[in-house]
Parts: structure tokens; C-alpha cells; sequence
């Protein structure tokens, strides 16, 4: 007779959950299938293409994407809420019937800015775990990061095609409650709420989705538990009812009025272009951008994106620093942003090569490039008044930084995110008083041809994840 418990731990070691049945299945409604092209076209790219459309940290993802819209779960049903879970690795579609019913109810007072009924609710769940199994606690950093660049990229590639807007507050931790049972230790990061779109074509991307039958997704099980119950609900779990009549502000960083260009930020006809044409740099030349390239991939900053945010007044938010060698560029870039929200610095200590690698934690892209930014904020706006204040000020922050991703792209100025950082030195390098906190960095300069980062490359998964 075979040993009972090693049999048990041999079973757990080896046995693994099976992959969803695929189907091929049109979907009912026109906010499925409008959902399905933003999600595909804002994070994911053409099967074609190689790589996702957004950034990440190591390339991991963390976060899962639900989509939340009106018909019948069967043929023949009456229409009512139904839920699905975007399997962005497989590019399948999972139904969710048990929560649909509660999140109807839940998202039923999002409506769009001019009024008009939503066709979809695109819920993004962010996923710590994945982030803080390589990075620590920093990783729960990240996942907000990541997280921001999905969220703005997914409403600017809405706002392409018609209404939406992108809410941070709301049911957060009755959203989260609904979909526990079936994607657990996650937090809820934002709701894209899509209108109809302009055009009724149909735009043939369902072809690049299977359905799924009606498989709960897998968890990872106790490590990913462990992981969440050392995250404090400070942090992820404060919540309140959306507001049916909003006001909504640019989901922009700052109104910056800088209009460095003759563009007004990023064009909303143009979102999906600028999105393929993103990408990090993984390795500067050593030349400088022209200031005219610098400045109007600046200007990308003034897109504005509705979102319900508290308005930005000249004397609080979250601000940006533009760091350089000294130089034609800088003299250029400080002339013309003198008086804006961003402000243009030319430390002494950045003569110093090694202490800027040694600041980018041994990062030796920082050797080469021509520049940084780094946005920030006092710490009394980020700690004062509970999570909700924190999370804003770092999407306002991921947020700026994905607009200045795709207006590098669309100016040719290599562009890449710095995650791990000094901040006392950059506190240093950008005159910030001890009371400041930094948010984000980026670099800046001239591509090296040929090197491009691993969130261009094919994503590496384990297991599914």
C-alpha cells in the first residue's frame, strides 16, 4: 500500500489546475466587444506584435482586468449584468457569474461626463504579490506604478473611440468583497467606465479573444495569502459610494499651461499610434535630445484626461523636477518653462558620474543620460488625510510619467523609468527640502539603436500568472 501522505505531498507538488476550456462564442453586447478592443489595444498590442503597450517594473504585470457589462449570462436570458475576467496571458475571456448581480448594483451610479449610459465598466485590480515576491515591500510601490500606466492608457485608448472616465473613488473594499471568492488578495485600483463609441463598426479584435466557460481562475494559494496580510488596509482599504454627479478634473499630474508645442499633450485620435511607437530605453547613446523634442514630450503633460480628481491649484499637488547637465539644452528648457509647474535644475553633483549611478541603485543607464525628472510632493498633502490622498498623488504621478512615455515616443526622446532610487540624494539633486517625497523618476535622452527593454519583449509567466 503506498505511503497515504507522501502520496498527499507528491499530488501537491505536481498536480497543477487545468487550462480553461476554449470556445470560440461572439459575444451579446456591444460593451463586451467594445471592452475587449480597448483592453487588447491599451495593454496587450496585436497578437503580431511583440509586447505589451504599457511598462512594468520587471516586465511582471501586476494586475487583472474585469470587465463588467449588460446582457443576458445564456441565450434567450433577460438582459442583466454579467461579469468577465480578461485573461491577459491567454487572451481568453472568463465568466464570473457570481458577482455580477452585487457589482451591478455597486457601479450602477458611475455614469460619463455628458450624462450618457455606460455600454462596459473596465475594473482594474491590482495584484501585489506578483511585484512583491521580487521587490519586497517596494513591490507594493510598483504595483500602484504599474497599475497608473494600465489605468491611463486604458482611458486614453477609450477616449479614442468615444466617452469615458476613469474613477479612483469608490466601493473600493465592497468591490474587492464581490470578487474575493473568485480572484482573491487583490485591491481594486480603478474603474474605466465606457460610453458608446463613435463609429458601430465592428472592429473585428474579438477574433484575438476565446471564451472560457465558467472556470473560477486560479489562485496561487497561501504564499500570495501570506503576502496580503502583511499590507495594512491603511493603505488599500478605505471606500465610499461613486458619486453620481462627480466633478471631474485632468487626470494629468498638474496643469502645467506650458504648451511647449504646438500640441495640446497627447491628441486623443493619435493614443493608439502614440502606444505602439512607446517604448523603454534600455540603453542611452550619451547624446542629448534636441530642446524643442524635450520640451514638446513636456507638453504631453497637459493632455487632459477626465477622472475624478481633486482640482490642482497653483500652490499644492504633486509638482516635476527637470534635472540636466549643464549645457545649451538646459539654458533652453529653464528659459522656457520659467514660471510653470515644472521646474528645470542643473545640479553640481551631477558632474559626479558615479554618485548618479550609485543614486539609480548601480543603474549604469543613469551614466549616459541627458536628463531626469523626478515628480514629488510635500509630505503633509501625502500623509495627512488617510489613503485616499496617497493613492491619488501616485497615480497623479504614474499618470505623468505614461504621458511623458508616449510623448517621448512621439518626439523621438528615449525615455525609461527608474524604479529603484536614492531619495535623500535626489532630494539633494533636485533642491528639495527634507519634507518633500519623491514619487517617481524617469530618464531621459537618445536611444542607442538596437536595445530596447524587456516591457517590449514577450512577457515571462509562471504557471499562468
Amino acid at each position: 500500500m503506498p505511503d497515504e501522505r507522501l502520496l498527499a505531498a507528491w499530488l501537491d507538488m505536481t498536480e497543477l489546475p487545468p487550462v480553461p476550456r476554449l470556445e470560440v462564442e461572439e459575444p451579446r453586447s456591444q460593451g463586451l466587444r467594445q471592452a475587449v478592443r480597448v483592453v487588447t489595444d491599451a495593454l496587450l498590442g496585436r497578437p503580431a506584435q511583440e509586447g505589451r503597450q504599457v511598462p512594468s517594473a520587471g516586465a511582471i504585470y501586476p494586475y487583472d482586468v474585469l470587465v463588467l457589462v449588460d446582457e443576458g449570462d445564456r441565450p434567450g436570458d433577460s438582459p442583466g449584468p454579467a461579469l468577465f475576467w480578461m485573461d491577459l496571458l491567454r487572451r481568453t475571456c472568463v465568466r464570473l457569474g457570481g458577482p455580477a448581480t452585487r457589482l451591478g448594483r455597486l457601479l450602477r451610479p458611475a455614469r460619463l461626463p455628458d450624462g450618457g449610459e455606460p455600454v462596459a465598466h473596465v475594473i482594474l485590480l491590482a495584484r501585489p504579490w506578483l511585484s512583491m515576491r521580487k521587490y519586497g515591500s517596494r513591490g507594493y510601490l510598483y504595483t500602484q506604478l504599474d497599475a497608473g500606466h494600465a489605468a491611463t492608457n486604458l482611458l486614453g485608448t477609450a477616449l479614442q473611440d468615444g466617452p469615458a472616465v476613469l474613477r479612483l473613488h469608490g466601493p473600493r473594499a465592497e468591490i474587492r468583497a464581490a470578487v474575493a471568492p473568485w480572484l482573491p488578495h487583490r485591491e481594486v485600483h480603478s474603474v474605466v467606465t465606457i460610453g458608446r463609441p463613435h463609429t458601430t463598426g465592428e472592429s473585428g479584435d474579438w477574433a484575438t479573444f476565446r471564451m472560457a466557460g465558467d472556470d473560477d481562475p486560479a489562485g496561487t494559494g497561501q504564499l500570495e495569502g501570506v503576502c496580503w496580510s502583511g499590507l495594512s488596509e491603511a493603505v488599500y482599504d478605505s471606500s465610499q459610494p461613486f458619486a453620481a454627479s462627480a466633478r471631474l478634473h485632468t487626470a494629468a499630474p498638474m496643469a502645467t499651461e506650458l504648451r511647449p508645442s504646438a500640441s495640446d499633450g497627447i491628441p486623443l485620435a493619435q493614443w493608439r499610434e502614440a502606444s505602439r511607437r512607446r517604448q523603454s530605453c534600455k540603453r542611452f547613446s550619451g547624446d542629448t535630445p534636441e530642446p524643442h523634442a524635450l520640451l514638446s514630450t513636456l507638453g504631453a503633460l497637459d493632455t487632459p484626461l477626465p477622472a475624478d480628481l481633486a482640482e490642482v491649484t497653483p500652490d499644492r499637488g504633486v509638482r516635476a523636477t527637470l534635472l540636466l547637465h549643464d549645457g545649451p539644452t538646459a539654458k533652453a528648457c529653464s528659459d522656457t518653462l520659467r514660471g510653470s509647474r515644472i521646474d528645470v535644475t542643473v545640479p553640481d553633483r551631477f558632474r559626479d558620474l558615479d554618485l548618479l549611478v550609485r543614486s539609480c541603485m548601480g543603474q549604469a543607464n543613469a551614466r549616459v543620460a541627458a536628463g531626469f525628472v523626478l515628480f514629488h510632493i510635500p509630505r503633509d498633502e501625502l500623509f495627512s488625510s488617510g489613503p485616499r490622498d496617497l493613492r491619488d498623488a501616485v497615480f497623479r504621478a504614474s499618470c505623468g510619467a505614461h504621458l511623458l512615455c508616449l510623448g517621448a515616443g512621439r518626439h523621438s526622446v528615449a525615455i525609461t523609468t527608474i524604479g529603484g532610487y536614492d531619495p535623500d540624494l535626489w532630494r539633494e539633486f533636485a533642491g528639495l527640502s527634507a519634507w518633500d517625497e519623491p514619487l517617481y523618476l524617469l530618464a531621459l535622452g537618445v536611444d542607442q539603436a538596437g536595445s530596447i527593454k524587456h516591457d517590449r519583449a514577450q512577457v515571462a509567466y509562471a504557471h499562468g500568472e
